[in-house]
């Protein structure tokens, strides 16, 4: 995966459950999520990410799986709340 690639990623805790969907540049993204065990983000223990080209399409796909993921499961992962 490129360094700096515009992309989408899901946290999700050790029971694999979503409890995020985020985007932007991927690594820098992630690194500030699991470097230092510093994160804003205490209970994710895995990622997935996908790079999608650009920014603004990075931000299309977020709105999108949050939307998928709200529709699937009636509510959208716990620190997306506030983009619910």
């Amino acid at each position: 995966m490129e360094t700096d690639a515009y992309g989408i990623y899901e946290l999700a805790d050790r029971d694999g459950k979503i409890i995020y969907i985020g985007q932007g540049r991927i690594s820098s993204r992630l690194n500030s999520h699991f470097l230092n065990n510093n994160h804003p983000i205490p209970k994710a223990s895995y990622y997935r990410a996908e790079v999608a080209g650009s920014k603004e399409r990075a931000e299309q796909r977020e709105r999108s799986e949050i939307r998928a993921h709200k529709r699937s499961h009636g509510y959208c992962p716990s620190y997306n709340m506030r983009l619910g």
